[in-house]
């Protein structure tokens, strides 16, 4: 395998410090693992920069940025803004909880048969609002950071809403229906 070269390693160094900062004064968006994963992994690139610098051009070892202080490493735990991310988590279940969408999702759904709430995914999209309201709870920040823009949830209460308000007037009957006569469940695509 051919070794990756870098047209110049100072800039490589000079982004990874850049981008550490900016996460550890900001955070990140990662859906998953807190900020102070990121971090130290955003550490790690750092020292592997200066490695390569070191093997590779180590007249660049006399740069102010080579010699640099290493950032710390941080708590894998490590959240920024904390207090942001909650005050925003606790705007957004309101903004959930007042949705007309999502209110008519909680009136109508069980008026819909079992098939037609598994194909329009009904209780997942319900488990939005609910989901938030725990990792309040859990002051789960993590999970409370992916709702500080809600207006993805508040599209897939909407979308959800059109399709049971289709179903519900008869334009979607085959989710009322049983199987296609040889017994198989053809399955439906929502578009």
């Amino acid at each position: 395998m051919a070794k990756r070269t870098q047209e110049d390693p100072l800039a490589e160094l000079e982004k990874a410090y850049t981008h550490w900062q900016d996460l550890y004064d900001h955070g990140g968006s990662d859906p998953t693992w807190p900020d102070g994963v990121n971090l130290n992994l955003v550490r790690n690139h750092i020292i592997y920069y200066k490695r390569q610098i070191e093997e590779t051009c180590p007249l660049y070892m006399g740069d102010k940025l080579y010699q640099r202080d290493l950032p710390p490493e941080v708590d894998n735990n490590y959240m920024a803004r904390p207090d942001e991310i909650r005050e925003h988590a606790r705007q957004s279940l309101q903004t959930y909880l007042a949705d007309p969408d999502y209110r008519y999702l909680l009136r109508h759904k069980d008026s819909l048969p079992p098939k037609a709430q598994k194909e329009l995914c009904l209780y997942a999209v319900l488990n939005y609002a609910n989901g938030l309201r725990l990792a309040i709870e859990r002051d789960d920040l993590v999970s409370m950071r992916r709702h500080e823009r809600p207006g993805l949830y508040l599209d897939s209460f909407k979308s959800c809403a059109d399709k049971v308000r289709a179903v519900l007037e008869d334009e979607v009957p085959n989710l009322f229906e049983p199987a296609e006569e040889d017994g198989e469940d053809m399955g439906m695509v929502m578009q």
